[in-house]
């Protein structure tokens, strides 16, 4: 039986996006699940935030659209979809268990890598690869500090791979290739196991470093290169670091490395800033002034993922925070919103990652690089672990020695575990609770963050 209200609903969101504009209808609530009934009309949004913000910001206008919409004044409730949340997630395992082949994440191409001096060798080798002539740089090992592109370069090479040759390709992290010779480990199925890896004709491996220090699943690895690279296929790997300096790895490994071509990715530099900053307003349909972005280009000297973030910030603070709608943005918006946000230029000490977060948590350095296992003890070292990934330039070696951990595994952990906390923000498993004081995983680290940033500027 078809729904009388779906006309109404149809109505309700053409009347939003005539009163707000298409941009923030679309920021607010293309994702969001509308109601309508004889009772009115109920929006659920995504999350608590989104309902909020869209309660306090736009309800006149939502009363306002409702009332064209059902051709008199009607009752407008908004809420959080949040329970409707599991439900999705079971629709999500049936559906993935029928589509086992469709992937699980959307990868990048070429066409969305912007190029510059920074990055340039990189980009052609990444190119050359996927060529009739790429055998002849295989394996390509891409390094760099965090958030600077390699991902997204073996994401294309696979991506045009699959696209160009029909091959066989695989992407993986070198913590999946582990945890999954670990699984075959224990069942004795390594036939399944070496199958999966070494009848392809593109490997991918992200994160290479983590397999430091692991001697079985080295020798593995090496294994399982020599038997591709003997089927021809062709190797693509990212690391933090050049595999020369990777310490602790088994030294076979990192001549095998060493084989092909080794290239570094670099910060971006300040032409590539300004070519990410357009590229990121034109995909989100953003105008800005000329001005505006070469002051936000200056302010932006990190990685290309601290790009993002300044873009993020700037936007939204003026698109939402403001109470007028702008068609372009201009430099006066641009440094009201960098007055009010720690600048990025200076470079983040780890010790003041560790300080500032033990001054936060009320636990003293000693107990945070030492064995202390205590719940408020472990969760500040992992914080300061995650932020120290995302703040600074150091790799998960060099973290492991700024915390006191004997390898930098157990690093790597504790940032998965915050990473995963983020992913559930708005339950009781994205809080924290410190004293008496309950806030969200994502609160806590902007928080840090902005006294971490404050504190580099003294």
């Amino acid at each position: 039986m078809s729904n009388p209200f779906l006309e109404t609903e149809q109505r309700l969101r053409e009347e939003l996006t005539k009163s707000l504009g298409k941009r923030p209808y679309r920021m607010w609530f293309s994702e969001t699940t509308m109601h309508c009934s004889e009772e009115g009309v109920e929006i659920l949004a995504a999350t608590p935030f989104a309902a909020r913000w869209i309660e306090q910001r736009f309800s006149a206008v939502i009363n306002d659209a409702a009332s064209e919409a059902f051709g008199k004044s009607t009752s407008v409730r908004i809420n959080t979809s949040e329970q409707e949340e599991p439900v999705q997630r079971d629709r999500l395992v049936q559906q993935n268990k029928v589509q086992k082949s469709k992937p699980k994440r959307q990868l990048r191409g070429f066409d969305e890598f912007v190029v510059g001096s920074c990055n340039r060798l990189a980009w052609s080798a990444a190119k050359q690869l996927v060529q009739e002539d790429g055998k002849s740089i295989s394996p390509l090992f891409i390094h760099g500090v965090c958030g600077v592109g390699k991902t997204h370069l073996l994401q294309a090479i696979c991506k045009e791979t699959a696209k160009i040759s029909k091959g066989r390709v695989r992407f993986v992290t070198a913590e999946q290739f582990t945890n999954e010779f670990i699984a075959s480990s224990r069942t004795g199925d390594f036939q399944r196991f070496r199958s999966r890896y070494r009848n392809l004709d593109l490997l991918a491996i992200d994160d290479i470093h983590f397999v430091a220090s692991k001697t079985k699943t080295q020798e593995e690895l090496l294994h399982t290169l020599d038997a591709a690279g003997l089927r021809g296929a062709r190797l693509a790997l990212a690391s933090d670091e050049d595999p020369r300096h990777i310490r602790r790895l088994n030294k076979a490994l990192a001549n095998r490395f060493v084989a092909g071509m080794v290239v570094e990715i670099d910060r971006p530099d300040r032409e590539t800033r300004l070519a990410i900053i357009e590229k990121l307003l034109t995909d989100r349909g953003i105008s800005m002034t000329p001005a505006a972005i070469d002051r936000l280009s200056s302010q932006a000297v990190g990685s290309v993922r601290e790009i993002e973030g300044a873009v993020t910030r700037v936007t939204a603070a003026v698109q939402f925070l403001t109470n007028q709608h702008k068609d372009v943005v201009g430099i006066d918006d641009v440094e009201r919103v960098l007055r009010a946000t720690p600048p990025t230029s200076h470079p983040i000490r780890m010790q003041d990652v560790i300080s500032i977060s033990c001054k936060r948590f009320g636990v003293s350095t000693n107990d945070l690089l030492g064995n202390s296992r205590s719940t408020r003890v472990v969760l500040a070292r992992s914080i300061s672990a995650y932020l120290g990934r995302k703040l600074t330039t150091m790799s998960f070696p060099e973290l492991a020695v700024a915390l006191g951990r004997k390898n930098h595994s157990t690093v790597h952990a504790a940032v998965r575990r915050i990473e995963k906390r983020l992913e559930h923000d708005s339950t009781t498993e994205g809080s924290v609770r410190i004293g008496e004081e309950e806030i969200t995983v994502k609160e806590l680290l902007d928080q840090l963050s902005w006294a971490i940033r404050s504190r580099a500027n003294e």
